[in-house]
């Protein structure tokens, strides 16, 4: 019989804090190793921790002490003239309406003609489809009921 060499393998995996594993038996905190090794009596594996490293702990530089720009209130806007309330309000609107139309994100023109095809066809099929009705209808009242 030939002798099979197995060599254990060491699994080393990092857990983090708070997370929840509900096929590990143990629970390691933040920064902990656990290496997983198979038991010879079951055949399982089973986690043992091992010793990590501590975290280096960095200080946060407190802040030097700036004196206090002094609060100055700010000034009223004066209201414009009554008649150019109206041509502010319309320079603004344009103004916005421009930004946000560089915002728009505009599809390809092969895009575009399918769906300008397919609001083309759907628009006949409804007129027609509205017209036969229509005919029905009015044949149904001169005709029938009448």
């Amino acid at each position: 019989m030939t002798e099979e060499k197995n060599p254990k393998k060491t699994v080393v995996r990092r857990v983090k804090a708070g997370d929840n594993d509900s096929s590990s038996t143990t629970k390691a905190t933040a920064g902990t190793k656990v290496t997983a090794k198979k038991s010879p009596a079951s055949g399982k594996k089973t986690a043992a921790p091992s010793k990590a490293t501590p975290k280096k702990v960095v200080k946060k530089a407190t802040p030097t002490t700036k004196k206090p720009a002094a609060k100055t209130a700010p000034k009223p806007k004066k209201k414009p003239f009554f008649l150019l309330v109206p041509v502010i309000g319309t320079g603004r609107y344009i103004r916005n309406s421009w930004r946000e139309l560089r915002q728009v994100r505009w599809t390809n023109r092969r895009a575009t003609w399918g769906l300008t095809l397919a609001v083309i066809l759907f628009s006949v099929f409804f007129a027609t489809f509205i017209l036969l009705f229509d005919k029905i209808f009015d044949w149904l009242i001169k005709e029938v009921i009448l």
